[in-house]
């Protein structure tokens, strides 16, 4: 049965948005929720710092205890989060418009969702057993893909005492759990479906 461009390009972008969904859902929790990151320091010593920092990604309200360097990270690392939290709804819209356009394609819209939930499963597993072998090299190659300019602290500097490698081993690891969950579920979900 051949299909138009329309109705493959919109099949192409339902799994897209869907993927990215999948990927993206957690950070906009991970990002905006300061007592998360406090317990990741084990304590509330650094919860203004937290406060300040997640305000700071809402309305880019001043960060003074930061150096030149870090807020210029700072700002690269609030690009970011805006960035993949626009991405993240655009997604949403997009999956329920298509959705609705497919809905005649229910089994497509099944088995599409099912085999992009194992895909988005599958390959966060692979990425994050390479952090658990190397998370230092997982953190730099991220790094150098997203924040090229300044990523790297003195041991002194003040993001590298707020937030030192482990929490964000400890974030990678609940980032991850937190995909990999997801997909499993809508996974889950959608073969139960499909068996109806």
């Amino acid at each position: 049965m051949k299909i138009g461009f329309k109705e493959f390009s919109l099949k192409s972008l339902f799994v897209l948005s869907l993927s990215l969904i999948l990927v993206l859902w957690s950070i906009p929790l991970l990002s905006f929720v300061p007592i998360a990151w406090t317990l990741f320091q084990g304590g509330n010593e650094f919860r203004d710092y937290n406060n300040r920092i997640v305000n700071f990604f809402i309305n880019e309200s001043d960060l003074e205890f930061l150096n030149v360097q870090e807020l210029s990270h700072m700002q690269d690392v609030r690009k970011f989060v805006i960035a993949s939290n626009i991405l993240f709804m655009v997604s949403i819209a997009i999956v329920i418009t298509s959705f609705n356009y497919l809905n005649s394609h229910r089994r497509f819209l099944l088995e599409a969702v099912r085999k992009t939930s194992l895909a988005v499963f599958t390959s966060t597993l692979i990425i994050s057993t390479i952090a658990f072998v190397d998370f230092n090299w997982l953190f730099i190659a991220f790094h150098k893909i997203f924040f090229i300019k300044n990523f790297t602290f003195p041991p002194d500097s003040i993001l590298k005492i707020l937030y030192p490698d482990e929490f964000f081993f400890q974030l990678g690891i609940v980032y991850f759990l937190s995909v990999m969950f997801a997909s499993l579920v809508v996974a889950v979900i959608s073969h139960r479906l499909k068996l109806k």
